[in-house]
């Protein structure tokens, strides 16, 4: 297993904005840069740690003690480990195993701990020779009085907010990074059509995403986002599933995907259980060809807002005349958004190895809402599906 960061793209983005440190604070920028995923980083709110990487010099990993086993365990290219905090790992008088993994993790716990998160990233920097070089920090991970505290203790440092780096840097993936982002497509779709397999009359929303979320784990994936809306609460942005029942003629729509080892997929479906109406038939005819359009359209250097025109005037010119959005879609990895966005704001060219998620939803309250969602890699000839492609879902799914 390769690491996620692709090293020669971040140094060029670095020296882009003439930065000489960029500092990872988020769990997924950590991962990205490091290869660690931390639990506790991930699961708890107030866990600091950073990944320190100087365009000239060593990375470092600044972690709690209570994380020395995730280091242990990962394939992390970073041999710099500095480690804050208190926490108890005994090391057993008998252990006589031999196992690299144990001797690595006993050599860490041994090691010295500083008192605080903050002392232990600011002593790094010093340790590094960085004290007077301009910094780049992922300022979401990273509280006020944190970001007081460096400003304090290294006057000679230029620090500027750099989230916006580290995106721009993930925005393209690498090969591993498309082929967990494909997997993740196929275990959601696959968890969709067998969860709508199973749909009978009386059945509740509940029902069908527990279904969903069970093909998922089947799958190796982690369930995170299962919306489900049948009938009149499908028109609803965020149809959280509930007790409602299906009955014949509803639309059932569905939105959501999985997890697969970090990486995320955002798919969407619209089904009719028994006679769909014809609206129903003529609208989502509309937003087909407006996400088939869009998708048609995909190539190294297009403006993301241009993408977004071509969706927004394909289902207008295909039924429905009235239709507005305020994207058509965003790309994907380690978050369910990563850029671009597919919006008339966002005149970015689209490069070779960018995932996008190309959607087209309609939300009507009184009659229901309709989508599609697919997930593409611009690749330097046009594009490549991850998920199956539009023209599998030209004609409406009719449950029966």
């Amino acid at each position: 297993m390769g690491i996620p960061l692709n090293l020669n793209r971040a140094f060029k983005i670095m020296e882009k904005y003439d930065i000489d440190v960029l500092i990872g604070t988020t769990p997924e920028n950590n991962f990205y840069l490091s290869n660690v995923w931390s639990v506790g980083h991930f699961a708890i709110r107030g866990v600091n740690i950073f990944t320190i990487l100087p365009r000239n010099g060593e990375p470092t990993l600044v972690l709690p003690q209570s994380e020395l086993d995730q280091y242990a365990e990962s394939q992390s290219w970073i041999k710099n480990i500095k480690c804050y905090g208190t926490f108890y790992m005994e090391i057993s008088e008998n252990n006589t195993s031999s196992s690299d993994f144990e001797k690595k993790l006993c050599k860490l716990v041994r090691s010295k701990s500083e008192r605080t998160a903050a002392e232990a990233l600011i002593n790094a920097i010093y340790e590094q020779g960085l004290e007077d070089t301009k910094i780049g920090i992922d300022e979401l991970g990273l509280s006020y009085p944190m970001w007081y505290e460096l400003q304090k203790k290294l006057p000679k440092a230029t620090i500027i907010p750099a989230s916006h780096v580290l995106k721009e840097i993930r925005m393209i993936k690498t090969d591993e990074e498309v082929y967990k982002l494909k997997k993740a497509a196929e275990i959601a779709e696959k968890s969709f059509y067998a969860a709508v397999e199973q749909a009978f009359e009386g059945m509740k929303e509940f029902d069908i995403a527990r279904e969903f979320d069970k093909n998922v784990v089947k799958n190796e994936g982690i369930p995170f986002l299962t919306l489900f809306g049948f009938g009149a609460r499908s028109a609803l942005p965020n149809c959280v599933p509930t007790d409602n029942k299906l009955k014949k003629g509803d639309v059932i729509r569905f939105d959501g995907g999985c997890v697969y080892q970090h990486y995320y997929s955002d798919i969407a479906f619209t089904a009719v259980f028994k006679k769909p109406s014809e609206k129903c038939k003529r609208y989502y005819q509309a937003i087909i060809k407006g996400a088939q359009k869009a998708i048609q359209s995909i190539k190294p250097g297009i403006k993301a807002s241009e993408i977004f025109k071509i969706a927004l005037n394909a289902v207008r010119d295909n039924g429905i005349g009235h239709y507005n959005r305020h994207h058509c879609g965003h790309g994907i990895g380690l978050e369910i958004y990563d850029p671009p966005t597919l919006s008339p704001v966002d005149d970015r060219p689209l490069e070779d190895g960018m995932v996008l998620c190309v959607e087209t939803p309609y939300y009507e309250i009184g009659f229901g809402g309709l989508q599609i969602e697919k997930t593409i890699l611009v690749t330097k000839d046009g594009f490549e599906y991850l998920t199956s492609p539009i023209e599998d879902n030209e004609e409406l799914l009719v449950l029966r």
